[in-house]
């Protein structure tokens, strides 16, 4: 409802800067004209508090009639007469509160008076914003339905959105920083490689027990972004497609996603909050957890400079030092040499030397292994994802890997609207 100068993003961090800046204000003004009464303040807050939980308790009970989905837990007792469910126990909860806040009301003169005017006021303002953005939002509406023809699902099918397995995923939070869907468009070759943009649009309460309309999860954030990055794609003559998948985890959902899709790679920016190798972390965690079928996949964070950190999710070949090859390498010179070893080869001897560690590791010696581990990671400095290690910082024109071969879908996902 808010007019669009509130709800502005802020040019560098994506947030609502007005909004928390006028809270902060607001917030201010209230110490300053209370004096700091701690005990004015008290019954204000105590005011606020009591009939927000009323009208979120009157809310419920409402919802308890209008809402038709199925529920996962209903505030016991309930009486049900004929086709009519009568929820005592939410009753009760409501009445409490009402009585509560009621009583509030009539003993807290400054309180009441004070949060009476400020919901008068930032009502007035709501009201007054929706009448002004009612026509502009309608227009916006038939615009956007001119301009991206919006399809939802309840989960994501590769096959139904038309997608070739060995696809890349790329991630895009804020239309500001788009450099890593450049540096794909660059690299990839969109008739033979699929490229995918999705964005994760995080929601309160999850999409299992609530059905988001369209207008929710494909909001004017949603279409200005996906507008900047079909403009970027159109200026290197490439087809993309677009994504919304709505979750309660962001990591959760790029991992679903990139696994029913039967994505090759997933590429992002480098977050302003995390490291590459954090951001690595917690894809991996998150790919750990996720139940079976599943596969394995690359992850590129591409730096703002153009550089890229690949690493690996899921299990896979790790990464051996020079001195390593060597020293494998001389072990089977020597063991060759043994009678009856002539026809040993250099995975025979790592097979051997793993399992071998891995008994020791479970048996007296593990503690003696914990401490030489230390040691060696106190003296090297290393980059890790989840599982292992990763491939580190690869060459700046390491592309994304080529389309192959796909395997099942993946775990079911949130509900995606498709532009």
């Amino acid at each position: 409802m808010l007019a669009d100068w509130f709800r502005g993003p802020h040019p560098r961090f994506g947030t609502t800067h007005r909004i928390i800046n006028m809270v902060v204000v607001l917030q201010i003004l209230t110490i300053i004209l209370s004096r700091g009464d701690v005990y004015l303040l008290g019954e204000a807050y105590a005011f606020g508090v009591i009939w927000s939980f009323t009208f979120n308790g009157l809310a419920m009970l409402v919802l308890r009639y209008k809402y038709k989905g199925e529920r996962g837990w209903k505030v016991p007792p309930n009486i049900r007469i004929g086709n009519t469910e009568i929820p005592i126990g939410l009753a009760a909860v409501f009445l409490v509160l009402l009585s509560t806040a009621l009583v509030n009301l009539f003993t807290k003169s400054i309180a009441t008076v004070a949060g009476v005017s400020f919901a008068g006021v930032f009502f007035l303002i709501f009201s007054v914003s929706e009448r002004v953005n009612r026509k502009k939002h309608a227009l916006a509406e038939q615009q956007m339905k001119e301009h991206f023809q919006l399809l939802q699902s309840d989960t994501v099918e590769r096959k139904e959105l038309g997608i070739r397995p060995g696809n890349v995923l790329v991630t895009v939070r804020d239309y500001n920083t788009l450099s890593h869907l450049k540096w794909a468009l660059e690299r990839i070759d969109t008739k033979e490689q699929d490229i995918v943009v999705m964005s994760a649009r995080v929601t309160q309460f999850g999409s299992a027990a609530y059905d988001l309309s369209t207008e929710q999860i494909f909001s004017d954030y949603e279409q200005t972004l996906f507008t900047r990055a079909v403009s970027v794609a159109e200026n290197f003559g490439k087809h993309i497609s677009l994504l919304v998948v709505p979750a309660g985890d962001v990591w959760s959902a790029i991992v679903q996603t990139a696994l029913n899709l039967e994505s090759s790679a997933v590429v992002t920016g480098l977050s302003s909050k995390m490291t590459a190798q954090e951001q690595a972390f917690q894809l991996g965690r998150t790919w750990e957890v996720t139940p079976e079928p599943k596969r394995q996949f690359l992850l590129q964070v591409v730096y703002p400079d153009m550089k890229v950190d690949t690493f690996h999710i899921g299990p896979h070949s790790p990464s051996l030092k020079t001195e390593d090859v060597h020293l494998v390498h001389r072990l089977w010179l020597n063991i060759t040499r043994e009678p009856g070893l002539g026809n040993v080869h250099h995975h025979d001897i790592l097979t051997e030397a793993l399992t071998r560690f891995a008994r020791e590791y479970a048996g007296r010696d593990r503690e003696d292994i914990l401490r030489d581990l230390r040691k060696t990671a106190g003296s090297t400095i290393t980059t890790r994802s989840i599982e292992t290690q990763p491939l580190g910082r690869p060459r700046e024109e390491q592309p994304p890997p080529k389309a192959g071969k796909g395997s099942k879908d993946g775990p079911p996902s949130p509900p995606v609207v498709t532009p």
